[in-house]
């Protein structure tokens, strides 16, 4: 059997054409500079055919042979500074300006992408997995993704409404969210580096994909744009990029996904801005999330939202407003004339795949693209000296200008030489002064101007260093991976130090001995030593725990066997006898150990209960070792809690759930309108991740997972029949008494006769 170079499923030796994929490794074509297919990077990535090349690094498929998985091998090679000859492996570099260019390339290169390496599980990120020089320049090994291209997606004619849009792109801004703060910027978004799964998950791919390739003393500049979704910022060779730039991409490919529409290109938008408001367009959007959409598309950086954690906040937002667009002097003709440049450059340049492709050669014509603006160079993995050369400069070519630097601050790196720079107060591209405008709108953070345009102030560097720490930069490790940080061999039983500790984890830091000190793991804890400084020597002890841990050839899936955390029977424990060895020597309860995760909360209308196990965070029938650092770490998430609202006012439940942590919530009626009767009872509750307004079936409080929210629902309790009137009782009168006659006086009688009346 063997590989498939197309797809790399596994063939028969003896076929020449993929049953799979239809490749055919006889016939196939590629630029002679490509790897071959079939050669092996890394000692266990094999490289297959080319998937994309953009000018500056070239995408092939790939098999991890020691995980065997599929993976993108993303080879560093940009056309302007190098090649490689037919037949060989190694890339060949064009001499002068060209090898300090490729070299300042690959650096950066490798080093952004390392960072998001360390990004393991970032939503809607494709993953990094290595990072290699070999060769003569650089690889990346990254996730390989099966679907669509969002692109794809559009291109069938499928319309997105704005709730669905809104969901996708939240997706994609969380990831930016932890990307960017790793100081990378992907500055390539567009649908055609969104994939989408079959089972709906989002991946934004090729970080590093293209990327100018520069440094201050340049003489030639390629730039690789998409068209509508490239703010200007990205057409100027001194544009300040950041943040704001994947927000701008981000904001363009939503516009298109609820439009239907790619929006106007941000070059012509300097000049005239015609872009429409989606409701302008037939859409039916709210006013907030068009607000929030529109703030993210604005032309100009300083007008934008300024990074991808404030969209995603904005598209969740109830009161957006919309971010002021200061009226340009271009309105009334007096276009900049690098907008001039570019708008004319790009009625007659060829474009291929919807990317625009510009160069130019700054002795011919050195302010085309650039404005007069001085902006702060990126220092990150140069000298200090390289600073204070740049900053005496500016110093001198400016009379009246006194800046400063201040190199203090350090970070322990034995990877780096001492004295590099490893980060900078001041953003690169953040403008320090323009002529054009003045002093800028957002000064930068430790500089002052006055009305003449002098520039005072400290600028301040944090240096790479192999001789100190502080406590902070290793608060929180454990003995291994300081073990790895300071180049010590954990098979040194004389620098790694075994000892016992009850109930410890296993490689839990016990402490560390150099020049004769020893500090402990509390005293690396302890509030208020962060800033304490730690002395490296090689010969530097590291004491560590070692206790019985949990290991599973296969994980087995603990909600569905057991369902409740006390019905899962002990488990067997091992100890650790080497790297390639360990031995069982016992069982031991699941119940008290560090693998469970408990605090968590359900409604026992749900049918949940205290005790239940509602997930867990590695995949069962996966291998996991207790153990072995750098693996997921195993959590079995377990019910703790039950909030039950039968029969409870509002008032009473909110009680409830506010003893433990809970602050989010509305109390409404059956119509969904906002009430402040919280003395009414409640007939429902519904538990959401305010973000997402997904319904939970277990939540935690204070979580960094989600924002949780009630949405308590109360009914006016029925209003008591009203008691008749009493009408008054109606007395029978008595009757009046009939008076007695008064009797007739007598009449004597007469002898012999009869009595008449008179």
């Amino acid at each position: 059997m063997k590989l498939c170079m197309g797809c790399m499923n596994q063939m028969e030796d003896h076929l020449s054409a993929c049953p799979h994929c239809g490749f055919d490794e006889s016939t196939y074509k590629q630029e002679s500079y490509y790897l071959e297919p079939g050669s092996v990077v890394g000692g266990k990535y094999i490289v297959g055919r080319v998937l994309s090349y953009g000018g500056h690094t070239v995408s092939y498929l790939g098999m991890d042979a020691e995980n065997e998985r599929k993976v993108i091998i993303k080879e560093y090679l940009p056309s302007d500074f190098s090649t490689r000859s037919e037949g060989e492996k190694d890339v060949t570099i064009y001499s002068g300006d060209g090898q300090i260019q490729f070299e300042q390339g690959l650096t950066n290169f490798l080093n952004e992408m390392n960072h998001i390496q360390h990004l393991k599980d970032a939503s809607g990120i494709a993953r990094v997995y290595d990072c290699l020089a070999e060769n003569e320049t650089g690889y990346v090994i990254s996730e390989y993704v099966e679907g669509q291209t969002l692109k794809e997606i559009l291109e069938e004619g499928k319309k997105y409404s704005v709730e669905e849009a809104v969901e996708f792109i939240k997706k994609i801004l969380r990831g930016l969210s932890e990307v960017h703060k790793e100081d990378v910027v992907h500055c390539d978004i567009s649908p055609e580096t969104i994939m989408v799964t079959a089972e709906g998950d989002i991946k934004l791919m090729d970080f590093g994909a293209t990327r100018y390739v520069t440094t201050a003393n340049s003489k030639s500049l390629s730039i690789i744009l998409k068209r509508g979704y490239a703010p200007e910022e990205q057409y100027r060779s001194k544009g300040q990029r950041g943040p704001w730039t994947d927000v701008y991409a981000v904001g363009a490919v939503m516009y298109q996904m609820i439009t239907g529409t790619v929006p106007q290109e941000s070059v012509e938008r300097t000049l005239e801005d015609d872009l429409k408001e989606p409701s302008k367009m037939g859409v039916a959007i709210s006013k907030n999330i068009e607000n929030a959409l529109m703030n993210a598309l604005n032309v100009y950086q300083e007008e934008r939202t300024p990074s991808a954690e404030v969209f995603l906040k904005e598209l969740s937002s109830d009161t957006v407003k919309r971010l002021k667009v200061k009226q340009r002097k271009n309105k009334t003709g007096k276009f900049p004339v690098w907008a001039k440049a570019l708008v004319a450059v790009l009625a007659c340049v060829v474009v291929a795949g919807g990317a625009y492709v510009i160069q130019r050669m700054s002795k011919q014509n050195p302010d085309a693209l650039d404005s007069r603006a001085i902006v702060m160079q990126d220092f990150r993995n140069k000298s200090k000296e390289d600073a204070i050369a740049y900053i005496d400069e500016l110093n001198h070519e400016h009379e009246g200008w006194n800046i400063l630097i201040d190199t203090e601050e350090f970070v322990f790196d034995l990877t780096k030489d001492s004295d590099t720079i490893a980060s900078q107060k001041i953003a690169p591209g953040t403008v320090l002064y323009d002529p054009d405008i003045g002093i800028p709108e957002e000064t930068a953070e430790g500089l002052s101007y006055d009305d003449a345009g002098n520039v005072t102030g400290t600028i301040f560097f944090t240096l790479y260093t192999q001789e100190k720490m502080h406590y902070s930069e290793i608060q929180g490790m454990n003995a291994y991976a300081l073990a790895q940080k300071l180049k010590i061999s954990t098979a040194d039983k004389n620098c790694f130090i075994e000892e016992e500790k009850e109930g410890s984890n296993y490689f839990d830091l016990a402490s560390i001995e150099t020049e004769g000190k020893t500090i402990t793991s509390e005293d690396l804890s302890k509030e208020g030593n962060e800033n304490n400084v730690i002395a490296y020597s090689p010969d530097m002890k590291i004491h560590y725990y070692a206790s019985d841990f949990f290991y599973w050839e296969e994980l087995p899936d603990f909600a569905k066997e057991f369902g409740s955390i006390d019905d899962v029977p002990q488990q067997p424990v091992y100890r650790y006898v080497n790297e390639n060895t360990i031995g069982e020597v016992g069982t031991k309860a699941l119940v008290n150990s560090n693998l469970l995760d408990r605090g968590y909360f359900a409604m026992k209308v749900k049918g949940h209960y205290i005790g239940e196990i509602v997930e867990q965070t590695v995949e069962p029938g996966t291998e996991y070792d207790e153990s072995r650092p750098g693996d997921s770490p195993l959590k079995i998430k377990v019910v703790d809690g039950i909030f039950d609202y039968q029969g409870k006012t509002a008032q009473q439940f909110i009680n409830e759930f506010d003893r433990y942590g809970f602050e989010n919530f509305d109390v409404v009626i059956n119509t969904g309108e906002k009430t402040t009767r919280r003395d009414w009872k409640i007939t429902s509750v519904e538990v959401r991740d305010a973000n997402t307004k997904n319904e939970l079936e277990y939540f935690k409080p204070q979580s960094d997972e989600v924002d949780v929210f009630f949405y308590i629902t109360v009914t006016e309790p029925p209003k008591p029949p009203k008691a008749p009137t009493k009408q008054p009782e109606k007395k029978t009168p008595e009757p009046t008494p009939t008076p007695e006659p008064t009797p007739a006086p007598s009449t004597p009688k007469k002898s012999g006769g009869s009595s008449h009346d008179a």
